[in-house]
């Protein structure tokens, strides 16, 4: 069980095992701050996990690391993935930056693999004068979750809701 946090809780791994008098034990596998999602949980993708890991104090950006709890990439600020939302459909990542971007990507351990982007989303609803903009990370944020459901892609940002159509 990989159990993940933002606010510079990291990642730890668990193991959990049902014993032969039918209780359970736990034992912990690993555990560091070099991994981890601030507000949702990593996808798993043939063996490695990817998270967009920036925090308020922390701009790693997407990263990908191993079943093991090696850390293989991360963007960090190239491009930043700014506590966004991913999904992974088909074999692929579909993702918002956090901000204004959509991606598409290729999960591989090898690198960061973006096959599209594209500016899908708006100014955010927080103002930029505002000090709770800049600690929250900035005018331009997208949160929530994203889904997708008979080819149409939801997306929220701070001010709206948007469908985008997903073709093959």
């Amino acid at each position: 069980m990989l159990v993940v946090g933002g606010y510079e809780h990291g990642t730890v791994m668990l193991k959990v095992e049902k014993k032969t008098d039918g209780s359970y034990g736990v034992t912990e596998l690993f555990k560091h701050n070099e991994f981890g999602d601030h507000t949702k949980p990593p996808i798993i993708h043939n063996g490695y996990f990817y998270a967009q890991f920036t925090t308020n104090s922390r701009r790693d950006g997407l990263a990908c690391m191993s079943m093991d709890g090696r850390v293989i990439w991360k963007t960090t600020r190239n491009p930043l993935f700014d506590k966004g939302s991913m999904i992974l459909a088909e074999g692929l990542i579909i993702a918002t930056d956090g901000r204004k971007s959509l991606y598409l990507i290729e999960p591989d351990p090898s690198g960061f693999k973006p096959l599209a982007t594209a500016e899908v989303l708006g100014e955010g609803g927080i103002s930029g004068n505002d000090q709770l903009a800049t600690r929250v990370g900035g005018t331009t944020q997208n949160w929530a979750p994203i889904a997708l459901a008979g080819g149409k892609l939801l997306i929220r940002d701070q001010s709206r809701l948007i469908c985008v159509r997903v073709a093959k």
